[in-house]
């Protein structure tokens, strides 16, 4: 007897969670019906949530009611809703601080742009909050407010050193602006150094991917995007070092592929295998501002595309980078 009440409490549990709307949240298929089965009966049906006669239902379905559906497309749509909310208040906010900097209404500015500081940080994405920042510190500087603008300075130039490396070039405003109120405030010694740790970060900004001249390296990707736009393949084969390798690391289904390509001409031969629109729109849509690395490479967009052993060279006797290896996390296109 005792055995038997276990069973049947055993088997109403199960339906209770089952039938809950908590289930959708740590189960995808009920949280999302187009990951089920198409073919699966189940994925249509769900257990009776209340057992006749304290016995378990069993064999018996019934429809899903919508509302406990938790729609993953509808909560992103809702959360983008919002955001654009945000962001089209934080952009008039933000732009009428800036009219009153232009003209010199630097009180009212600085109430426009604390409001714009806190919308910021409630938007995704960490550019506004750094230019955001370094415009509050510069209304606060020209006000020789100069506690309150080495305080946001201060805060964006070591975000921008701990997010970006220092490779988003606000980080000079924010050390000339600093350097400014190291001067006012009688600290010369302090306004040298944070000039020259500034100018040292930007140039050692990719440095962990074996790139030492950030600098160097900006002008060459800036070339290669402009030859990329312009669809010189001629020279955007020149920026490549061969033998050149380019791995496909495949999508879904991790279809692996590398192909090396020992000359310019057999590059030139696969360069639309290559330099598909989707990979050319990626380097249109990320300048070097927007670049990112770690030890395998320099990374374009969301990991896309990879640039590996990027190489200092000369060419023509001027020295230049060239780009040894490059992988693509995507499928390799049919010929």
């Amino acid at each position: 007897m005792k055995n038997q009440q276990l069973i049947l409490l055993s088997a109403t549990l199960a339906i209770a969670i089952a039938t809950s709307p908590l289930s959708s949240l740590t189960n995808p298929t009920l949280a999302n019906p187009t990951s089920a089965n198409p073919t699966s009966e189940n994925s249509k049906t769900v257990k009776a949530a209340e057992p006749k006669a304290g016995k378990a239902v069993v064999g018996k379905t019934a429809k899903t009611p919508a509302a406990d559906v938790v729609s993953f497309a509808s909560i992103d749509a809702a959360i983008a809703k919002e955001e654009a909310i945000k962001q089209k208040k934080f952009d008039k906010v933000n732009a009428a601080a800036q009219a009153d900097m232009a003209a010199s209404n630097y009180a009212a500015a600085e109430k426009k742009y604390l409001e714009a500081v806190d919308l910021a940080e409630s938007l995704n994405g960490n550019e506004q909050k750094l230019l955001t920042r370094t415009h509050l510190a510069d209304c606060y500087l020209k006000q020789k407010k100069y506690k309150e603008a080495e305080k946001q300075y201060k805060e964006a130039y070591d975000t921008n050193i701990q997010l970006y490396r220092g490779n988003y070039p606000v980080l000079l405003d924010d050390a000339k602006g600093l350097s400014e109120v190291y001067k006012a405030t009688n600290r010369p010694k302090e306004a040298e150094k944070i000039l020259a740790s500034a100018t040292e970060a930007r140039k050692t900004r990719y440095s962990v991917a074996g790139v030492d001249d950030g600098d160097l390296f900006a002008t060459f990707y800036q070339s290669m995007r402009e030859a990329l736009a312009k669809k010189n393949n001629a020279a955007v084969s020149k920026m490549f070092q061969y033998p050149l390798s380019v791995r496909w690391n495949g999508n879904f289904k991790r279809r692996v592929t590398t192909h090396t390509y020992h000359t310019p001409q057999e590059f030139l031969a696969d360069y639309n295998t290559i330099f598909t629109p989707k990979i050319t729109m990626l380097f249109a849509e990320n300048p070097e501002k927007d670049l990112w690395c770690k030890d395998q490479g320099i990374m374009l967009g969301g990991g896309l595309a990879w640039l590996t052993n990027v190489q200092l060279v000369k060419v023509a006797g001027k020295p230049t980078y060239q780009i040894h290896a490059m992988t693509i996390n995507d499928d390799m296109p049919k010929k």
